[in-house]
């Protein structure tokens, strides 16, 4: 197996975690307006908390999926980060970001790299 990096992989890569951050985005700007619709005084319509329910559930399954894809794409053992991303939902998506980000940008570097020194 070769060092060489595809220019192309860091893309995808950062797409897949862009892509993961917008989902848990969208999740938690359910969860902000389930909580503020079941807090107001009377009762809570029950319409407006399903589908707030429902889409912080689609949310956090979108950020799951991202996250698995941009493990694939990274190398790394899907099963394991997604055991660890369940167990500690927050701090491990938080670590998981960084450490992939920062992977994506040294793939990036390396393919700039190796484009500089084949010119």
């Amino acid at each position: 197996m070769s060092n060489v990096v595809k220019p192309g992989r860091a893309a995808a890569l950062k797409s897949a975690l862009e892509s993961a951050f917008i989902a848990v985005l969208a999740s938690g700007a359910c969860l902000w307006f389930l909580i503020s619709e079941t807090q107001m005084p009377g009762e809570a319509h029950p319409g407006k908390v399903t589908m707030f329910g429902l889409g912080l559930f689609a949310g956090l399954c979108a950020h799951f999926a991202y996250m698995g894809i941009a493990l694939k794409r990274a190398g790394r053992h899907v099963f394991l980060w997604l055991i660890a991303l369940l167990c500690l939902m927050p701090f491990a998506s938080v670590v998981l970001g960084i450490l992939l980000f920062n992977q994506a940008q040294e793939m990036e570097q390396q393919a700039a790299e190796n484009g500089a020194s084949a010119v």
